[in-house]
């Protein structure tokens, strides 16, 4: 028990501790906020009577497609950043594992950038005058959380990923938006062509989107539940892969350096 204590309390230092790092951060202000409300705004023209449905499953998407540039461009920065500032060393070689550090960090800007992203959609729908429904707020909260797990995941192996490349801002660039068009959020996945309809397959948060969508009309598809979660646990595993990668590098090497 006192192992369990002992590890949640870490996790939660190291959560407080993004989230505090994370103020002021003006590239936070850009996706959490603007981007999401421009979003809405150039989609919600397409809807002419504002029809409930629509409306919701235009917010989901957004607060959706919101969180993925989060992920790449804050949670998936983690890493970088500690190691331009000289205080990844610290983190990795830390009395407490690395990887729960990691996993903190991770939790607290994906959890900020969840809220803003969220607050400002739900201005924007109030400020447009856009009707929202959910049939199924126990099931919608939960897939909410499911797809914050997700994004947790999600951002820590890209931080370990975008680490170990020597041209990280240049691949997260190219990860944005092919998952903005592909990935079967803002484009529903039977608009997308045929030969590519099988890539959001692979993005958990495609399947987060079909579960909101669901739980918000009043059904509760399992099978999309069953993959997000399936995914994640998958996205878990390889950053645990990864992050070894780099403790051990930094062991044997005393280097992250890739040349």
């Amino acid at each position: 028990m006192g192992s369990f204590r002992e590890t949640g309390w870490v996790i939660w230092v190291c959560a407080r501790m993004q989230i505090e790092e994370m103020r002021g951060n003006h590239l936070g202000l850009v996706i959490g906020v603007i981007q999401p409300c421009v979003f809405l705004l150039v989609t919600l023209g397409s809807i002419g009577d504002r029809v409930e449905a629509e409306g919701t499953r235009w917010a989901t998407a957004v607060v959706l497609t919101s969180l993925w540039a989060a992920t790449v461009w804050i949670a998936g920065s983690i890493l970088r950043i500690e190691k331009l500032m000289g205080t990844l060393a610290r983190s990795i070689t830390s009395v407490q594992p690395g990887f729960l550090v990691l996993l903190g960090k991770s939790l607290g800007a994906t959890a900020r950038s969840l809220v803003i992203i969220v607050g400002a959609t739900g201005v924007t729908l109030l400020a447009t005058g856009t009707a929202v429904h959910v049939d199924r707020p126990a099931w919608f909260a939960l897939g909410l959380l499911a797809a914050a797990a997700s994004g947790v995941a999600l951002g820590m192996l890209l931080s370990c990923a975008l680490l170990l490349t020597l041209h990280g801002t240049e691949v997260a660039a190219a990860l944005m938006y092919p998952v903005f068009i592909l990935g079967g959020l803002m484009i529903p996945v039977e608009a997308l062509p045929a030969p590519v309809r099988w890539i959001p397959a692979t993005i958990s948060l495609s399947w987060a989107q079909r579960f909101l969508t669901g739980a918000a009309s009043g059904e509760v598809p399992f099978i999309a539940l069953g993959m997000l979660v399936a995914l994640t646990v998958l996205y878990f595993a390889c950053a645990l892969v990864a992050f070894s990668r780099i403790a051990d590098r930094a062991r044997r090497k005393g280097t992250l350096d890739l040349v």
